[in-house]
Formats: structure tokens, C-alpha cells, sequence
């Protein structure tokens, strides 16, 4: 008898999913998933006999003629232990197959979560994926800052190293907000989106909620002039040790002080007192999701890598 048994959910109750074997990804979490598009979705899990817990899991939707992972988050795909067999990697995609074409959806989409995350995961699945037929639809690139002992203004390029202390000197000040208020968040990344005419990535409406559902994993850090904010961020904690940038804005008013890398300065601290060891600072797309060169170069500037989200379709 196999050490694992794969099985797939339907419409599963946080009581019916079994724990997964370590802190994963929050996106993948069950709490999540039932805020994605309708909340249904089906899971399969490769569940271990010994210790009863989930070591591979993938979460999917069926929306019209596709089946994909996820619905509603940045990724969602196949999360699994480094030393899982590759013989039960293969079930569970052979059985994630099955189930896509069951629906009868003509394909299956998985947005995968950046390299970075998990390079030794990454490289597997995506061997694994190509083997059975799937096709790398799409590479974009992420950009993200592994968190050192080093100081982050000694990392960052010359040019915002000046503007960091330039932002120090007018006396502004970066602080986390211990209670936010998603009204006030939501009315000032609306009014910059609208001065600098970009297109939300998410509808208010679900980020309002999504503030409110998840107090413990979304936090708020800005940058103010006095009582004024200036500049703000959504962080997201992914996973115990990584934070994303989620949904970071600046006020135009403020460009010749730059007030983000002051913003990123504080968010690198934070990091390191919290023992985070990775800052997801995000793919830098304009509004028609195209690669934006002087956001990746920017986010350069601060000491970023860079590292590939790929997006993985099959046929069916």
C-alpha cells in the first residue's frame, strides 16, 4: 500500500481539509479560497497515512470553459513538500487532469507562485508540468528583496539613498497602522489611481472585504507628513516568512521626495525584526499587463531580484 493517499474534495468544509503539513501559502489556505469568485472550488490533496496531513494540495474553479488555479489571488497552483515522491507528484496531476476535463472545460490554467518562494518546488513542477503536456503561457518577472543583517540604505543605489534622506529631513514618518480604517485606505488609493490613471488590479469592493475577513494577514503601513498620508501600502503575509507589497501608492504631490522608498525602508526593518526573510515587492505591469521598465527599474534601484511567476495551460 502507498504512504499517500490523493483524493479530491468538492465543495470541501474547513472540518473535511486535512491540515497541511507545514505554514503554507495563505492564497492556498481554506479560508481563502472560499472568498475567490463564488467560494466553490474543488482540492486535491495528497494526504500522508502516517501523519494524516496534506503534503501536496491545488485548489481549482471552474469559470466557463476553463478550470484554473486560483479564481481570485495573486497564484494559487500545486504547493507540496520538498520531499514528497515524484511518483505522487505525477498521481496528482495526472488526477487534477482527470477532474479539469470531468467539467468539461477545454483548459486548465495554473498561475504559479514566484520562484523565489520555493525554487526547488518551481523547478520540479515545472518538469513535471511540461511532461504532461503543458505549456508555460505566459513568464512574467517578480522583483523581490531578500531580507539581510545589512542595512537597506546601504544596498539601495545612490540616487535613493539621497532621496531616503531628503524624506528624513522634511520629517516624515513611516509607521505601521495598528488600526485601519478600509474606508480611508480605499478613498486614497482611489484618488492616486485616478490622478495617476491606473486601472485597479482588484475591485474595491473584494479589497474592502478582504481588509475586514483578514485583519491578521493584511496590514497597513504608510508614510506621513505630520497627520497627512503620503504614502501607503497593503502588505499581505504570505507565509511566516514572507510579506508581499501588495498593493503599495505614493500621493503625485509628493514625487521629487519619493516618499516609496522611505516606504520600502521601513517595510525592509519590519521584516527583520519579524524574522521575514523574503520581501515580495511584485511584477511591474502597466494597465495592459505589460512589462512597465521604469517601475522594474525603481524597484532595482532599492536592491531588488528578480525572479519568473510563470503561468502554466494544458489543452484538455
Amino acid at each position: 500500500m502507498s504512504d499517500y493517499q490523493i483524493v479530491c474534495l468538492h465543495k470541501p468544509s474547513f472540518s473535511d481539509t486535512p491540515a497541511f503539513y507545514q505554514s503554507g501559502f495563505f492564497f492556498n489556505e481554506p479560508e481563502h479560497l472560499s472568498q475567490q469568485g463564488d467560494g466553490i472550488y474543488s482540492l486535491i490533496i495528497a494526504i500522508n497515512r502516517q501523519t494524516g496531513q496534506s503534503e501536496a494540495r491545488c485548489a481549482f474553479f471552474s469559470e466557463s470553459n476553463k478550470v484554473i488555479s486560483p479564481a481570485a489571488a495573486p497564484f494559487g497552483s500545486i504547493e507540496f513538500i520538498d520531499t514528497l515522491p515524484d511518483s505522487i507528484l505525477d498521481q496528482l496531476i495526472s488526477l487534477l487532469i482527470a477532474e479539469a476535463k470531468s467539467t468539461g472545460a477545454s483548459v486548465l490554467q495554473l498561475i504559479h507562485y514566484p520562484s523565489c518562494y520555493a525554487p526547488i518546488q518551481t523547478n520540479r513542477l515545472s518538469r513535471k508540468l511540461i511532461d504532461h503536456d503543458f505549456q508555460i503561457s505566459r513568464i512574467d518577472q517578480c522583483q523581490y528583496l531578500p531580507i539581510a543583517n545589512e542595512p537597506f540604505e546601504n544596498q539601495i543605489a545612490p540616487s535613493e539613498r539621497r532621496r531616503l534622506r531628503k524624506c528624513r529631513e522634511a520629517g516624515f514618518q513611516f509607521s505601521c497602522w495598528s488600526s485601519p480604517q478600509p474606508d480611508t485606505i480605499l478613498t486614497f488609493i482611489q484618488n492616486v489611481h485616478q490622478q495617476k490613471g491606473y486601472l485597479p488590479t482588484i475591485s474595491y469592493l473584494y479589497l474592502r472585504s478582504l481588509l475586514r475577513t483578514f485583519s491578521d494577514h493584511f496590514s497597513i503601513f504608510t508614510v506621513r507628513n505630520g497627520t497627512d498620508i503620503i504614502a501607503l501600502t497593503i502588505t499581505v503575509r504570505v507565509q511566516n516568512d514572507i510579506l508581499y507589497n501588495f498593493l503599495p501608492v505614493s500621493d503625485p504631490d509628493y514625487n521629487t521626495f519619493s516618499p516609496m522608498v522611505m516606504l520600502t525602508d521601513g517595510l525592509f526593518t519590519y521584516c527583520r525584526q519579524q524574522g521575514i526573510r523574503l520581501l515580495d515587492l511584485g511584477v511591474s505591469l502597466d494597465n495592459n499587463r505589460q512589462p512597465k521598465p521604469s517601475l522594474i527599474r525603481f524597484k532595482q534601484n532599492l536592491g531588488a531580484r528578480e525572479s519568473v511567476k510563470l503561468v502554466f495551460d494544458k489543452q484538455l
